[in-house]
């Protein structure tokens, strides 16, 4: 008699303990991120964050696509760390947290079972360098390179702007090849560590794929080599509607492979190998970033 008193009183305590009800999570929703420049030289303040990075403290919570509402298992005084996040070289598979934009820090008490709205915002880290082609001044930074066409600045039809004037490159069915190049000192400082970040930030508009890459050369080659770092397809294939998109090409992708090379540029290029007449490609915002 006694074991079996021993042995109910086991049973229901056991019970008891599987029984527990659990705690209701907490939820937090966030709409988007907002980013701000802090300063004239960091130019527009263009931006496609599409993922939130959520810390708790100190706590990888998960990734989640904008906009999000998700639940968090804290309660109370709880330390929030909310990280933009990006989609690399504008791939869905390569989501990253963007290393040049500060995460967004809050305490915030959390309920159990209850919603708190939560509006970040962001802006670049201190210490970096930038170049910026924004198409506002009469002459671009780019030069023309075997090219039959050259790239130009327009201000009008306004269905083909994105803020202010843009980059404009237009190819008949006569034009087969188009190439523009960068020449700056200061891109001899990219990263070759594919661990070490530099960016390029880009708005754009095509009905026809163009090429973005690197040109690298060291005391071995006469003239500058190409690495392409990415194709962009179309934003659109009509004629008459230029569909503005944002991306965030990585260019360690491509500067880590030549871990001798002393001097880099960029190039952009359109090949119009079946003489295809209209090609439209407009450009704004270009910006090369990489930290100081």
């Amino acid at each position: 008699m006694k074991f079996f008193l021993i042995l109910m009183l086991s049973l229901l305590l056991a019970c008891q303990l599987i029984d527990q009800p659990e705690i209701a999570p907490s939820f937090i929703k966030i709409e988007s991120f907002e980013f701000n420049i802090s300063n004239s030289g960091q130019g527009s303040e263009s931006s496609k964050i599409t993922d939130v990075w959520v810390y708790a403290n100190n706590n990888l919570e998960g990734v989640y696509e904008l906009p999000a509402t998700l639940p968090l298992h804290y309660q109370g005084n709880t330390d929030l760390a909310l990280y933009p996040g990006i989609k690399r070289n504008g791939i869905s598979a390569d989501r990253k947290k963007y290393p040049f934009y500060e995460p967004y820090i809050v305490k915030t008490n959390l309920i159990p079972d209850s919603i708190i709205e939560i509006q970040p915002t962001t802006q670049y880290d201190d210490d970096l360098f930038f170049w910026i082609e924004d198409f506002e001044d009469p002459q671009h930074k780019f030069n023309s390179f075997n090219s039959s066409v050259d790239l130009t600045i327009i201000n009008q039809p306004d269905h083909e702007l994105f803020e202010g004037n843009a980059g404009a490159i237009n190819l008949s069915d006569s034009n087969y090849y188009f190439e523009i190049r960068t020449d700056e000192l200061d891109f001899n400082l990219f990263p070759i560590n594919l661990t070490i970040p530099a960016y390029i930030e880009l708005n754009y508009a095509n009905n026809y794929p163009f090429e973005i890459g690197i040109l690298h050369k060291d005391a071995s080659l006469p003239a500058y080599q190409k690495q392409a770092l990415i194709t962009m397809v179309p934003t659109s294939t009509y004629i008459d509607t230029m569909v503005w998109n944002k991306t965030y090409l990585y260019i360690s992708d491509a500067t880590n492979f030549f871990t001798s090379a002393t001097e880099f540029d960029l190039y952009l290029s359109v090949t119009n190998s079946n003489s295809i007449d209209n090609i439209k490609i407009r450009l704004d915002n270009f910006k090369v970033i990489y930290r100081l």
